[in-house]
């Protein structure tokens, strides 16, 4: 007997760039954005998404308010500029950048990269940030979108415009907070195209300083490793030692670095790893922040705050966990199911590097990231565009049949409110904030990571109905 066709794939002999003209977001694209009129005024649509909010931020950074976490009761607005004074005390030597008043949030080859921006002035400072951070984002998204190209994935405008809807937002507020986020997209871009092209040792190394800039990335890793891919593997652990240890061991010290590294660790990792505290601020959309807010909001989970002589140690406002050992359990029950979700969508072996099922899988690692962490904003999001470029890819390129890419559209259309809609320019900063403590966008993210999920599951279910015939 003939094994039964899944009932989510229509089979007729398409191929990709055939398969998309025949759907509706295919018929806009050839009728108004192929046309070198529509795509300039795209590209111009885009320098002003990107350009204004960095202007924004580059006139911010002068600004000074006060402020009880900051050693000298005051500190320049925006990420980049509290972040400044932190890298003139690692200059100086008078200071912990890693202690009260500074709290800096990341190893020390970060804060090694700002002493140079320091020097500036926080003006110059602010507009040579603002611009690597767009330059450093339209090229790494051009160097990976061009390498799907050449592996043969097609990504028509359409597609970039519909992945851009989807995920320009938290583009716009990391661009508007001159944080670092927007970094961890463009060495996340570089290792996942390098590693399309066959550079594996290289796509190790931006693995590796991807990690370094933000620690969550380190799941990139765990992947690489569970998909056997030894080469990326020894180029990320070789990036590590260099970044980690060599480098800033040979500028402020080996002892120094190793000190600073130890209080980084205790600051950032521990508490969340050790003591399962998250941060429970309404900002947080991590799934376990989510959860501990939700669940104490409705009187089903008791919870306590940590001490405030801790929390200052760890310089966040407020820090809680579980009261009780039995709801402790929820941080390690969340990270293990997550980790053995992963294990089994992603236990497939796939020999094509370009298969839309790696690219897929590698989508549902970006969105684990944000998801398992314990503190996530909206503007930790920056990766979102290249998860949503591999489902619009997938859901677009491919023959689903028609009752498929209904259902998949409807759940769109739900992440949208809930990842796009959601914010205070949409529904007004009360709206935004009660969003926000329901942990709306927490949600959109668990969806987007169950469709995406749903997509590789058919996906290995048709390859396996084909092989098998």
């Amino acid at each position: 007997m003939a094994p039964r066709e899944p009932k989510t794939l229509d089979h007729a002999p398409s191929g990709p760039n055939e398969v998309y003209q025949q759907t509706l977001l295919g018929r806009i694209d050839q009728r108004f954005l192929s046309t070198p009129i529509a795509r300039i005024a795209l590209l111009v649509i885009l320098a002003a998404i990107l350009i204004v909010p960095a202007v924004q931020a580059a006139v911010r950074i002068r600004e000074i308010d006060r402020s009880l976490f900051r050693a000298e009761g005051e500190r320049h607005k925006t990420a980049l500029g509290r972040w400044l004074p932190s890298a003139g005390a690692l200059e100086k030597g008078t200071e912990d950048p890693y202690g009260y008043g500074h709290w800096f949030p990341t190893p020390p080859l970060v804060l090694m990269a700002l002493v140079p921006f320091l020097k500036m002035g926080y003006a110059a400072a602010g507009v040579i940030w603002a611009a690597l951070k767009v330059a450093g984002f339209v090229a790494a998204m051009a160097f990976l979108i061009s390498a799907l190209r050449r592996s043969g994935l097609p990504v028509p405008t359409g597609l970039l415009l519909a992945a851009g809807i989807f995920s320009i937002r938290p583009i716009v507020s990391d661009l508007q907070h001159a944080n670092l986020n927007i970094f961890v997209l463009i060495w996340v871009a570089l290792a996942w195209g390098l590693y399309i092209r066959g550079n594996d040792f290289w796509a190790g190394v931006f693995t590796a300083l991807a990690i370094v800039t933000k620690i969550t990335p380190g799941l990139m890793l765990l992947y690489f490793l569970y998909k056997r891919e030894w080469r990326v593997g020894i180029g990320a652990v070789v990036g590590l030692v260099l970044l980690v240890l060599v480098i800033p061991g040979a500028y402020i010290g080996w002892s120094r670095n190793m000190q600073f590294l130890r209080e980084w660790f205790d600051m950032i990792v521990a508490p969340f790893a050790f003591g399962g505290w998250a941060t429970f601020e309404i900002a947080n959309q991590s799934l376990y922040g989510t959860l501990l807010r939700v669940l104490s909001n409705a009187h089903l989970l008791s919870i306590e705050h940590m001490p405030a002589d801790q929390a200052m140690a760890a310089g966040m406002e407020d820090m809680a966990r579980p009261l009780t050992a039995l709801g402790r359990l929820i941080r390690p029950v969340l990270s293990l199911g997550i980790l053995g979700s992963l294990a089994l969508l992603c236990r497939g072996r796939i020999g094509r590097r370009h298969d839309i099922r790696r690219w897929l899988e590698f989508a549902l690692i970006l969105i684990a990231m944000l998801l398992m962490g314990e503190r996530t904003w909206k503007h930790h999001a920056t990766t979102l565009p290249i998860v949503y470029l591999a489902y619009w890819c997938a859901l677009a390129c491919l023959p689903w049949t028609d009752r498929f890419r209904q259902w998949h559209v409807a759940g769109l259309a739900v992440q949208f409110v809930l990842l796009v809609a959601g914010g205070e320019g949409f529904m007004g900063k009360r709206i935004a904030d009660m969003m926000l403590d329901g942990g709306f966008f927490c949600w959109g993210l668990v969806l987007l990571g169950v469709q995406t999920a749903v997509l590789l599951a058919a996906l290995d279910r048709s390859q396996r109905t084909t092989a098998n015939a």
